[in-house]
């Protein structure tokens, strides 16, 4: 199934509308697993290093805080204790982004126009990482036959404790946003939600990854080039050019600009 075309009817996104090129920094072992699995990892967001992943700004918190003091003021909703009410109901909605969070899971691309020094260092391994380098155009013609439905979107990037959300009611609204922290990574996310039965549950337990899906794609289609890491050895281009060539993966392979 392509990539689905954002409307009025879909979960909000930031909407790529320009064609580019992106990437993503890799060690030999996440790449070894694409080339075998013919596949793309998508991991988990709550299995994700960012605390602030998936969740909502403190204005966003506040407002909802209101919102729920003005319902009571109204009679809409009744309660003995208000104060009370309304912090069990603003606790319930972070237990239900968290709940989300392990329905979704994501792949993380980079806007790409020169390597990152900084990108090498904290996704790859220095000596032995390694770039795909794909394009926003490549990425739907990659997806076009993956049974999956996946949102591709720009990410946004905000201070938690001062900017405010749009559509602050949909789940997907904190995916699409992280902290102004990450600004460097300019990222460009695929994502999958898992299709439940239960709205907010999933048995990760069946799964052989409970980290996350592989979610298959034609290679061929999705990467146009591979880069060597500034400190991989000779050794590691012949391997690199082996593993290509043993899994037909016809694409150039050079070393970075940094070398």
């Amino acid at each position: 199934m392509p990539i689905q075309k954002p409307n009025s009817q879909t979960a909000p996104i930031h909407d790529v509308n320009n064609n580019y090129k992106v990437v993503r920094y890799l060690d030999i072992v996440k790449f070894l697993s694409i080339l075998q699995n013919e596949s793309i990892f998508f991991c988990r967001i709550d299995k994700l290093e960012d605390k602030f992943e998936g969740t909502s700004p403190k204005p966003n918190l506040k407002i909802q805080e209101a919102f729920y003091r003005e319902l009571y003021e109204l009679g809409e909703l009744k309660s003995e204790n208000i104060e009370e009410s309304i912090k069990k109901d603003v606790l319930e909605r972070k237990e239900m982004e968290e709940r989300f969070k392990k329905l979704c899971c994501v792949s993380c691309w980079n806007k790409f126009t020169v390597e990152s020094y900084a990108m090498w260092k904290i996704y790859s391994n220095m000596n032995k990482g390694i770039i795909i380098t794909s394009s926003i155009e490549k990425l739907h013609k990659a997806f076009e036959n993956t049974s999956e439905i996946i949102q591709l979107t720009e990410i946004k990037y905000i201070n938690h404790e001062t900017d405010y959300i749009e559509n602050p009611g949909n789940l997907n609204s904190p995916i699409i946003h992280k902290h102004k922290a990450y600004s460097f990574e300019e990222e460009i996310r695929l994502i999958y939600q898992v299709d439940t039965k239960d709205k907010f549950d999933y048995d990760w337990d069946s799964e052989k990854n409970k980290n996350g899906m592989n979610l298959k794609v034609n290679l061929d289609f999705l990467i146009d080039e591979v880069i060597l890491s500034p400190y991989s050895e000779p050794w590691y281009y012949e391997m690199i050019k082996d593993l290509m060539e043993k899994y037909s993966l016809k694409k150039n392979l050079k070393y970075s600009i940094l070398k």
